[in-house]
């Protein structure tokens, strides 16, 4: 029984399921011809100036994570990192979260780094996400204070949820810096795996560490962006103030597995946070489908990249 209940919470096609029906709920109370009418405001330059922005963002993660991997990387080394970034968002098309890719996005580094392990390259795409986790969650906490402190309404659960993780964090911080993990218990395999994957975190790389954290506390806002341009071509009237409190709320909640690389639960989160502003129904499901649709069209060009 309890390994069914585990298939059934993992499987793929109950998260298309779920997908499905959040999709269904966001959407019955609009008119779908006007969206596509709707959709028709945004030209092909729009798309091509949006998806170059979006690549500097990529190049951003690119280089934070070369910095924390390589002693002293260079431009080269900045690109080959940018186009397994890519590679990692589009295999994140076919996960349930959108960190589903980062299990394989250090594969083609292998060729190009040799003398880097496999453990060292895996292992630093997990160290690479906390860092920018760190910073994302930061961002989320300090959004969730300043809304309620605006009056938007936000659950208590979210609250709670976001000083969890943040403690959590911090915890997870502190054990790394002070546990030696090589010294007691390396006569365990799997503790010298963990050894080596936290060394990126140790007193020798602290300096990458912290340009990598301030590369995050950059990146995170220059990725959020976009979000006030999709508001601006439908007309939706939500201000920069708005996007940045409600957008790494909700960008932290589709982290979790919910749906199948976040839709219908996207779209669900953009009607509940977005309509407190008296935004129509109609403009924030246009928000919300073209940056469904920015992020499928940037995850494609990671497939590109793989292709050549």
């Amino acid at each position: 029984m309890l390994n069914f209940l585990k298939k059934l919470i993992t499987s793929k096609i109950l998260r298309l399921i779920i997908s499905v029906v959040l999709i269904y709920f966001a959407f019955r109370k609009v008119e779908i011809n006007k969206l596509f009418l709707g959709m028709q405001a945004v030209s092909w330059w729009m798309v091509l100036g949006l998806l170059v922005y979006l690549a500097v963002s990529m190049f951003f993660g690119g280089m934070r994570w070369s910095i924390l991997v390589l002693s002293k990387p260079k431009l080269k080394d900045f690109w080959n990192f940018t186009k397994a970034t890519y590679s990692g968002s589009f295999y994140s098309l076919f996960f349930p979260s959108s960190i589903g890719g980062d299990m394989l996005k250090w594969l083609p580094l292998l060729k190009k780094y040799p003398k880097l392990s496999k453990t060292t390259l895996a292992g630093s795409v997990l160290v690479d996400r906390v860092i920018g986790f760190t910073a994302f969650t930061f961002d989320a906490l300090v959004a969730l204070i300043v809304g309620r402190w605006l009056n938007y309404s936000f659950p208590d659960s979210l609250l709670w949820l976001f000083g969890a993780i943040t403690f959590g964090i911090v915890v997870f911080y502190i054990l790394v810096l002070t546990i030696d993990f090589n010294k007691f218990w390396g006569r365990f395999k799997f503790l010298k795996i963990v050894g080596e994957i936290v060394g990126l975190l140790r007193n020798e790389n602290k300096k990458n560490v912290l340009i990598c954290l301030g590369l995050s506390v950059i990146s995170e806002p220059l990725w959020l962006l976009p979000n006030y341009f999709y508001g601006l071509i439908f007309g939706a009237g939500a201000t920069l103030l708005n996007i940045f409190i409600f957008m790494p709320v909700i960008a932290l909640i589709l982290v979790l597995p919910i749906s199948i690389a976040g839709f219908g639960a996207r779209e669900n989160l953009f009607l509940f946070f977005f309509s407190q502003l008296g935004i129509a129904d109609e403009k924030i499901l246009l928000m919300s489908t073209l940056n469904g649709i920015m992020t499928i069209l940037n995850s494609l060009v990671g497939g590109l990249t793989l292709l050549f």
